[in-house]
């Protein structure tokens, strides 16, 4: 079988191994799941780390969570209470 080499420096090396770790994975595991990801046509992953606060907003405002809200009656206008 065909065998593929990557040179990594140790920073990546030691946070793809955390992150196999935290899967309960292997690397090589990890690795050959992305390739057949990306061979079936998935999109390649840009940035596999925290969400920004944007994108929290984005899939908060699309994603339909909080669409019951619009059902909820009015309880409070602006002339409600004491300014501060």
């Amino acid at each position: 079988m065909p065998q593929l080499n990557l040179r990594l420096d140790d920073r990546r090396l030691r946070a793809l191994r955390r992150y196999a770790t935290r899967r309960r994975t292997p690397v090589t595991w990890l690795i050959r799941d992305y390739v057949d990801h990306l061979l079936a046509g998935g999109e390649p992953v840009a940035n596999a780390g925290v969400p920004s606060s944007a994108e929290l907003a984005q899939l908060a405002q699309e994603g339909g969570a909080f669409d019951w809200l619009a059902d909820e009656p009015d309880l409070y206008s602006l002339t409600d209470g004491e300014p501060v």
